[in-house]
């Protein structure tokens, strides 16, 4: 069981001043210090304290707009620190409204009063999720994000500050700690028989889940976030080397069901595209390209690739370079409209030169901007893997959150 902090801890001991100074400095939000505090509950956002002292008397401790009128109030706290009979912290739990009023007890020891830090610092493999994730456990320990060359604002504070808040204003209930999710490496397998094409599970809903870098688990529920980086993000990234065999491609024809299922849907040309692996290097050899149209039930197949591959009911936090975050929801009426499949699709054989071991298709819904390539990932020349490819558009409703945005608007 976690260490909670305790009234003596918190009000002024001058053999161990520190704690109270914190505690004081805290409430305040002076300097390095922040408001929010970690319970067992969750986060809880502090407003101000209330002190009854020895004599019954009350003090309200509450932040002040001069800095020397908080100066003032930390020396009163740290005076009249050993005449503290009870001390009430008012404030909300993230994702509440309503204002309470809670014990020191409630609160647990952080790393800043001397206990454990919570969670563990991991290492998600690229720069954008191993800052951003130790940024959240730095949150839900209660602290005040600081930029670690001094210029500012921590990197991506504003974000996670922001993050936390929607949700848990959707699941109406405050976060309690937050979970690397990125290092299953979970499959999502693409599956082509009969008619339907889609990754696994057949179903958009449960890809949230497979779909999260990180988790943030709430008192009540669990928040699914998919960290991106980058100008162009992939949704899929499926193993196709069993369905499309090299010793079928050399015989210039696909036998394997899911095979012909996968060029079907997308109207390729198989003995073009077989082409494309079997005369790779060959001296004046170009494929040629061009658009197709898709028919109903080509446009039925890949909605359904799309729906599954896209999924739903997580969050998207997408890093850019200036250190700002793309944020929204990819709910169910999201993913409706972003998987209805166009009515054309351009097919670069060759990829966009015409004489590469690829094979791109291109096309865009309201939301994204796609590009699946078939290609070997591996040096090798035959498929290996199908990608899908994106790149969002502004219609989705991206909320773009700054180290300079104000927080008073979350």
């Amino acid at each position: 069981m976690a260490q909670k902090l305790s009234n003596k801890e918190v009000a002024n001991r001058p053999e161990k001043p520190q704690s109270a100074i914190t505690f004081i400095n805290k409430i305040l939000k002076q300097g390095v210090y922040g408001a929010d505090f970690k319970t067992e509950d969750g986060l809880f956002c502090s407003d101000y304290v209330t002190v009854t002292y020895k004599d019954n008397s009350k003090k309200k401790y509450e932040r002040q707009t001069l800095k020397n009128l908080n100066e003032a109030l930390v020396a009163e706290y740290i005076a009249r620190g050993p005449f503290t009979k009870s001390i009430d912290i008012t404030g909300k739990m993230f994702g509440k409204k309503q204002q309470q009023t809670l014990k020191v007890a409630k609160f647990i020891k952080t790393g800043e009063f001397g206990g454990q830090e919570g969670g563990k610092k991991v290492n998600l493999g690229i720069v954008f999720e191993k800052t951003f994730f130790p940024r959240v456990l730095e949150a839900l320990d209660g602290k005040k994000m600081l930029n670690e060359n001094k210029k500012g604002i921590n990197s991506y504070s504003m974000a996670v500050t922001y993050i936390l808040q929607k949700t848990s204003e959707m699941k109406n209930s405050a976060p309690v700690s937050a979970e690397d999710t990125g290092s299953r490496n979970t499959k999502r397998p693409i599956v082509a028989t009969g008619k339907q094409l889609y990754i696994a599970p057949n179903s958009h809903t449960k890809h949230g889940a497979l779909l999260s870098d990180l988790d943030i688990h709430h008192k009540s529920g669990t928040s699914h976030l998919s960290l991106k980086y980058g100008s162009t993000l992939t949704f899929m990234n499926a193993g196709v080397s069993k369905v499309l065999n090299e010793k079928e491609m050399k015989a210039g024809e696909i036998k394997n069901t899911e095979g012909k299922n996968i060029l079907a849907t997308f109207g390729i040309d198989e003995t073009i595209f077989c082409d494309v692996f079997n005369k790779y290097g060959k001296q004046n050899f170009k494929s040629d390209s061009g658009s197709v149209n898709l028919n109903a039930q080509q446009k039925a197949s890949l909605t359904n690739l799309l729906k599954t591959g896209i999924g739903s009911g997580y969050w998207m936090v997408h890093g850019q370079p200036d250190q700002s975050v793309n944020f929204y929801y990819m709910d169910t009426a999201k993913n409706k409209i972003a998987s209805k499949a166009p009515n054309t699709v351009q097919i670069n054989y060759g990829g966009s030169r015409g004489n590469g071991k690829r094979v791109d298709i291109e096309f865009e819904t309201d939301y994204f901007e796609f590009k699946v390539n078939i290609r070997n990932k591996q040096r090798g020349l035959y498929p290996s893997h199908i990608m899908l490819d994106y790149t969002t558009k502004d219609a989705i409703g991206k909320t773009n959150i700054t180290n300079s945005s104000d927080p008073d608007r979350f």
